[in-house]
């Protein structure tokens, strides 16, 4: 594992296991652990909701590499520049939007995730 560019970052069970006990997923719901703010759980299944989550890991990984790629191409700018966490994420049909906001570094930007037969990638 990269320690500047962690993989498999994320455990939502305990946040997985409150969803699955709720009646109704609200429009907003935050992780306690994590301060992740997720929208749109409502706006699909509960099933696809939960396997989402349960995947969501998958979705951060393509982010990290690809920062991590980016890094690569420019470490003149420092590894901190690259490094970042998810702080929103809007769930709607095939698509995620994530924000991202610096680790280190004042930054924050969106980045897109669709599922293309059942692989998430990073629509650029």
């Amino acid at each position: 594992m990269d320690r500047d560019f962690p993989l498999n970052r994320f455990d939502f069970s305990s946040f997985l296991e409150w969803i699955q006990g709720i009646e109704v997923i609200p429009d907003t719901i935050t992780d306690r652990e994590t301060g992740i703010e997720f929208y749109g759980g409502n706006t699909v299944s509960r099933e696809d909701f939960i396997c989402f989550l349960e995947n969501f890991n998958e979705i951060d990984n393509l982010a990290q590499n690809d920062a991590k790629q980016d890094y690569e191409k420019h470490p003149q700018f420092g590894v901190e520049s690259y490094q970042f966490e998810p702080s929103w994420v809007e769930v709607s049909g095939d698509k995620v939007r994530v924000e991202y906001i610096g680790s280190f570094v004042n930054t924050e930007f969106n980045l897109t995730f669709k599922n293309r037969n059942g692989v998430w990638v990073l629509d650029k």
